[in-house]
């Protein structure tokens, strides 16, 4: 009997973590049509219900991170780099999630960009990146004051399947990918955004 019940509870929790699929498939068709973006989009889809990549890493802050530590954490993995004007547009939903839940034992925020160490903590010292072959400055978007994570070649960007930047994956308390959002499909920004997001981290906390 118990052994019924935990294959019950398996499947219930396989369907559940694999909800997100048939909607947003047809969702990105009806986005982006019959086009590579769609295959790539759907591709990316598939890892909804699955084991997230192993991560190990350090942050320009000088701060360690690994999987084996972020287990009975809701993980919120971001895509970005630092000339990418879309992303410093959704950096301040970021400083306010860190905010929020920065403190928050069951929950990590960590953003990976496609840029070197070098390149971030030059970033973080000086507020400029480097523009085709010189320094420019950045203006007009806050401290950032979250985990900013070196992702120089794209390796943890193409295990997440990633496409597009920016990106945002959360990966449940088990270890599973749950969602894939990119705010531009959900035509959302600022309050709206915080809001959606706020309250998908929520809810996989309280789970």
């Amino acid at each position: 009997m118990i052994k019924i019940l935990y294959i019950l509870f398996f499947f219930l929790f396989f369907f559940q973590v694999n909800a997100q699929t048939p909607e947003d498939s047809a969702h990105y068709k009806l986005l982006y049509g019959e086009s590579d973006t769609y295959y790539a989009a759907l591709n990316q889809l598939s890892l909804v219900g699955q084991d997230a990549p192993n991560i190990f890493a350090e942050s320009a802050q000088g701060n360690l991170y690994n999987s084996q530590e972020l287990t009975e954490k809701v993980v919120l993995v971001h895509f970005w780099f630092l000339s990418c004007s879309g992303c410093l547009k959704e950096s301040p939903v970021l400083n306010r999630l860190q905010d929020s839940l920065g403190n928050n034992e069951h929950f990590q925020l960590l953003a990976f960009a496609n840029n070197s160490m070098e390149d971030l903590k030059r970033f973080l010292d000086q507020d400029s990146v480097y523009f085709g072959r010189k320094w420019g400055t950045i203006k007009k978007h806050p401290v950032l004051t979250f985990p900013l994570i070196p992702d120089d070649g794209s390796a943890i960007f193409e295990s997440f399947k990633g496409w597009a930047y920016p990106a945002n994956i959360l990966v449940d308390k088990n270890g599973f990918v749950r969602k894939i959002i990119h705010a531009h499909e959900m035509d959302m920004e600022g309050d709206d955004f915080f809001d959606y997001l706020y309250g998908e981290i929520q809810q996989m906390m309280q789970e």
